[in-house]
């Protein structure tokens, strides 16, 4: 079973009056007041993987994170700006905190190793780590990325399949023989080998 933990505020930006006419000065202050943190978050996901940090120090110390999350949020239902500042203070320097520990406990940061395979006209990038998807989204836009895990289980599938099943067969005859092309759209097609 795994431990529920508080999740970050949810939420619109809703300082712009054109998308959210009739929404209060309260409401637009505690969205303002909570931009710092917002920066923090994205930076320690960016940096550790997203919802990693937590998971790097110790137990105490998620939990204090944990209390202050619960608090952030339930200023943030209250719409109470001055409250929504200080408890957005409050957990910045708790991930400042964890951040330090972390590094001090020898936690690495999550690696950006990709391989970028191309394959029927279509480029991949397979993650080394998934905890940096958000990073190496942002230094490749565009690429489609799959997770070293994501590989591994779609492979096991395949393998499990009827055209897995005869590939196998296929490769256990001619050890040399490579699936240089995906195609057909039944079983009685002609499987291409080079």
């Amino acid at each position: 079973m795994t431990a529920k933990r508080p999740q970050k505020p949810k939420r619109e930006r809703k300082a712009d009056r054109v998308l959210h006419s009739g929404i209060s000065a309260r409401e637009i202050m505690c969205d303002y007041g909570l931009a710092p943190f917002d920066r923090m978050a994205v930076e320690m996901d960016r940096k550790w993987g997203v919802d990693m940090l937590v998971e790097l120090v110790s137990p105490e110390m998620a939990e204090r994170y944990g209390s202050a999350m619960a608090k952030l949020n339930a200023a943030i239902e209250q719409g109470d700006p001055e409250q929504v500042k200080l408890r957005a203070a409050v957990c910045i320097r708790g991930m400042q905190a964890m951040d330090q520990a972390a590094t001090e406990a020898g936690a690495r940061p999550a690696s950006e190793d990709v391989w970028l395979v191309q394959a029927d006209g279509q480029e991949f990038g397979l993650l080394r780590d998934a905890r940096a998807w958000k990073r190496v989204q942002e230094m490749y836009p565009g690429l489609r990325l799959v997770s070293e895990r994501e590989m591994v289980l779609a492979l096991e599938v395949y393998r499990q399949s009827k055209m897995g099943q005869m590939v196998e067969a296929v490769k256990s005859g001619f050890p040399q023989a490579d699936m240089v092309k995906v195609g057909g759209k039944s079983l009685e097609d002609e499987i291409p080998f080079g």
